[in-house]
């Protein structure tokens, strides 16, 4: 039986949306794909020590990971031939980098949310 990855992730914000979308495990793993802002009392109740307006979150195996730790384990499952994949070997390569992108990328999602007149909190 294959492990389920869950990824708690904001669809309303473009960026997560897109790689929600887009992301492609290999197929030792089933991915579930959940709406943080629908989800929110689920997340408490799994997650209890994360709080999903500091970045995603998966759940694997019982343990949640959050922020880069939750881009290095999926780095480790993602198929590398699609473009986040890619992407994935970029912050794999330059690990220094990673924790400035992921700001940034958090960044551009409130500015991006804030223009489309949504909040950037998850409440």
């Amino acid at each position: 039986m294959k492990p389920k990855l869950t990824l708690y992730y904001d669809k309303e914000c473009p960026f997560c949306n897109h790689y929600a979308r887009f992301l492609t495990l290999k197929k030792s793993h089933a991915l579930h794909l959940i709406n943080a802002r629908e989800s929110l009392q689920e997340i408490r109740a799994k997650c209890p020590h994360l709080d999903i307006n500091d970045g995603m979150i998966i759940e694997i195996d019982g343990r949640c990971l959050q922020g880069t730790e939750a881009l290095a384990y999926l780095d480790a499952i993602i198929i590398r031939n699609t473009l986040l994949g890619r992407l994935h070997r970029v912050w794999r390569l330059t690990p220094w980098l990673t924790l400035p992108l992921y700001k940034t990328i958090k960044l551009f999602r409130r500015i991006a949310l804030f223009f489309m007149g949504k909040k950037h909190r998850i409440e």
